[in-house]
């Protein structure tokens, strides 16, 4: 079978801002240089304060995000639809840092999935805060066996 990517999660961060934090881009460019996952695409988009909605994509972004050094393998996924449709969902002033993540840690799972043609019959991401939030009331840390 040809290589596949994993599986791709879109993620959306809205920010009461006009720029995203720089803390949360050094986030990204730390997990973007791991082998976890591979980011594939990454833009962001603003609705100000007129409730104008501008999208920039990573080759507009310049040193913004300060993301400038990663290679997006999939630069241009996310579509110009789905950005403005995010944009329009959030408050005016209001920036948001779209991200495409692959779970490049699952491909040689999801090759054998696929040859052994299994079928997914569930999938369902559970945020971080309910994780979170389930594992403070049975008592368990992030880590550590139950």
């Amino acid at each position: 079978m040809s290589s596949m990517f994993g599986p791709v999660e879109l993620v959306a961060l809205a920010f009461d801002a006009p720029r995203i934090p720089p803390a949360v881009a050094r986030a990204v460019l730390d997990v973007a240089g791991g082998d976890a996952v591979t980011l594939l695409d990454l833009a962001v988009v603003r609705r100000g304060d007129d409730g104008e909605i501008a999208v920039l994509e990573a080759h507009e972004l310049g040193d913004e995000v300060d993301l400038v050094t990663i290679e997006l393998p999939a630069s241009g996924l996310t579509g110009d639809e789905d950005l403005r449709e995010i944009a329009a969902a959030v408050n005016p002033g209001t920036s948001v840092l779209v991200l495409a993540i692959e779970h490049t840690w699952s491909r040689q799972f999801v090759s054998a999935v696929a040859d052994a043609d299994a079928d997914v019959i569930l999938h369902e991401r559970v945020p971080a805060a309910t994780v979170n939030e389930i594992a403070d009331l049975a008592g368990t840390a992030a880590g550590t066996p139950g």
